[in-house]
């Protein structure tokens, strides 16, 4: 079944009146990837071929399109004022024979290791009969045939014979074996390799698009698709020099794609645009309200928050050679240095993309109703010229590898904070202190629950580290329920850390052998005869 689609021309118009001054032909377009722009979710693919036109109307044509391309993003351009485009046509071609090179080499290879098992199981099943009428022989009974008897004259030179045979044919079996085995290794893991690439569909399209030229001419003709087997993420690595307390972070693509076509020689570009997202700005109805009957109340005049937008794309900069960033106040592409190539095999290929180095400050960040121990953090001031995405980080702490941390994204100007494990030379201790609890009052008795605990925290560090030490007092739903911040507890530096309610932060630079002590004292009142209900807030 053919589909007609209408395609924006690149190429500019000619009058109408076009004559016919040759005889109408199928020009065959070979058209070579030349440029890749790879989405966070998706990919467009650009082909692009120089194709002589004689003067007259034609059709070019263009074959072994990817089956899964996008039929809506079809776009051909003819860079000619003399060429004017018309109709498309796409039509589905079913050919039992069309595969990509690499799986059509792949399936190939397979036929060939399935051969040479077909041929090593023969030599197993030749040399086990070879056996078998050896054994037979051993077996049969003396005298029983007069032609098959053995006079004693020659019986050492029979048994020898018997004997030589039967061991060479076992030791073929052994081999046989051995080979079998390394054969069906190597046949799972080409099977293995296909299964990556395979589309499991031997289709392609064909595309014909009309054209009508005024003058024969010699334009770049271009064919433009998208995919949605494609895709680019974020791969970050952040090393920490203690000593000069500075960080270098390197950022690389990974990039990845099983399109079923490879991406030969081409020009790479990754871009932070996202269109597989809505982008339709959202419509508010009205509102209206009226009286029913009672009945459980729900809260409906404040819609839940919609979830942020964690779409922040990273900033490059540094010394390395790395991608050319083409940046708007929207979005940010990134050109790969030189010409790539990409098999259709869904597995990730590295480019280094950019790497910085930033002055940092280090604390020592203490949580006890957590750990007790004590996290090293640097803190910096993010300074690029485009947010920066959110995602996993290699973590490396004065060349030694630590770990992996989630970082959140950042827009320029931000304060920034990256983890890099626990901090052996900072120790921590907690101890309870005696309180006092129980139930006060003769009418409308309360009930008196006290937290009372020091968080002790000494640096052995031969310099003065920042220590931080967070902890929270848990937060009244109920007018019945009070809570009171004790006499003698150490005041925060800073409530409600982060927004979060009750989360308190006390931060102090401790000296080298010396110790930070946070007196963490609170009580909690509410009526006798009913009981505490605890819930923690989600992130």
């Amino acid at each position: 079944m053919r589909a007609l689609y209408r395609v924006l021309a690149a190429s500019t118009t000619v009058g109408l009146g076009i004559p016919c001054i040759a005889q109408a032909v199928d020009l065959a377009v070979d058209a070579k990837i030349d440029e890749i722009k790879v989405y966070q979710e998706g990919a467009t693919v650009t082909r692009r071929s120089q194709v002589s036109i004689p003067a007259g109307t034609h059709r070019l044509v263009f074959k072994d399109l990817p089956a899964n391309l996008d039929t809506d993003t079809l776009r051909i351009s003819v860079a000619s004022r003399d060429v004017r485009l018309g109709g498309i046509e796409v039509e589905r071609i079913t050919d039992k024979d069309y595969v990509g090179t690499q799986e059509r080499e792949l399936r190939e290879r397979l036929q060939t290791l399935a051969d040479r098992r077909t041929a090593i199981q023969d030599e197993i099943a030749t040399a086990e009969t070879q056996l078998k009428l050896l054994d037979s022989l051993a077996t049969a009974p003396a005298g029983g045939n007069t032609k098959a008897a053995v006079d004693a004259t020659n019986l050492s030179a029979v048994l020898n014979t018997m004997s030589t045979s039967a061991a060479a044919a076992r030791e073929k079996v052994r081999t046989a074996r051995i080979r079998q085995r390394d054969l069906d290794k190597e046949i799972e893991k080409t099977n293995a390799d296909l299964q990556k690439i395979a589309t499991a569909r031997k289709q392609s399209y064909e595309v014909r698009a009309s054209i009508e030229a005024a003058a024969a001419a010699t334009p770049v003709v271009a064919i433009e698709y998208s995919t949605d087997d494609a895709g680019w993420r974020w791969v970050y690595e952040a090393r920490l020099d203690t000593v000069s307390k500075r960080v270098t972070i390197g950022r690389q693509a990974s990039v990845e794609q099983s399109s079923g076509e490879t991406w030969q020689n081409a020009a790479l570009t990754l871009t932070t645009a996202r269109p597989a997202e809505d982008a339709m700005t959202p419509q508010l109805a009205s509102l209206f309200l009226d009286l029913e009957e009672v009945r459980k109340r729900e809260s409906f005049l404040t819609p839940q928050a919609a979830p942020p937008d964690s779409a922040q794309e990273v900033v490059v900069t540094g010394q390395m050679r790395r991608a050319d960033l083409i940046a708007t106040e929207y979005l940010a592409d990134y050109r790969i240095p030189g010409r790539v190539t990409l098999e259709s095999d869904g597995e990730p290929r590295l480019y280094p993309v950019a790497s910085e180095e930033v002055a940092v400050e280090l604390t020592a960040r203490v949580i006890p109703a957590a750990s007790r121990s004590a996290y090293l953090e640097a803190l910096f001031t993010f300074k690029g010229e485009v947010p920066m995405q959110g995602g996993e980080v290699q973590l490396y702490r004065d060349g030694a590898f630590v770990g992996v941390a989630a970082i959140d994204s950042l827009l320029p100007g931000a304060k920034a904070r990256i983890p890099f494990g626990v901090d052996e030379r900072v120790r921590v201790v907690v101890r309870d202190e005696p309180k006092q609890s129980g139930d006060k009052g003769l009418i409308g008795r309360q009930r008196i629950e006290e937290h009372k605990q020091r968080v002790e925290v000494t640096n052995y560090h031969a310099v003065p580290v920042t220590i931080e030490v967070i902890d929270r007092v848990p937060v009244t739903e109920n007018k019945d329920v009070r809570v009171e911040i004790l006499k003698g507890a150490t005041s925060p530096t800073q409530e409600d850390l982060d927004g979060k309610s009750g989360v308190m932060l006390w931060r102090s630079v401790t000296q080298p052998q010396q110790t930070t002590t946070v007196r963490h004292y609170y009580a909690v009142r509410y009526p006798a005869d009913r009981e505490l209900a605890r819930r923690e807030q989600d992130d």
